[in-house]
């Protein structure tokens, strides 16, 4: 009894197959993390408003953006004047 082994065509075939599939879940993967990345981007404007819209009011939040936000400011944001555009009447420091 002879075992039959796949061709060189069969195998070629299998590869090509295989090849497919995994550009397919690398792209399904990429819109996965695009969709996710939208996401996050979409929650991060949305706390961002809901912060900005909030900061006059609650002296807390105030008091953690003030501690935090110089840190995540960019010299360009500085050179923009974004510091003072939230707090008008202080200085860009950290308390």
């Amino acid at each position: 009894m002879s075992q039959s082994r796949p061709t060189d065509a069969r195998i070629k075939e299998l590869a090509e197959k295989k090849a497919q599939l995994d550009a397919q879940i690398a792209a399904l993967d990429a819109r996965r993390r695009l969709s996710e990345k939208k996401d996050e981007d979409r929650l991060k404007w949305l706390l961002g408003t809901l912060v900005f819209d909030r900061l006059s009011a609650e002296p807390a939040l105030q008091s953690i953006v003030r501690r935090d936000l110089p840190d995540r400011l960019t010299q360009r944001d500085r050179d923009r004047g974004l510091w003072q555009i939230l707090f008008p009447d202080a200085q860009e420091n950290r308390s």
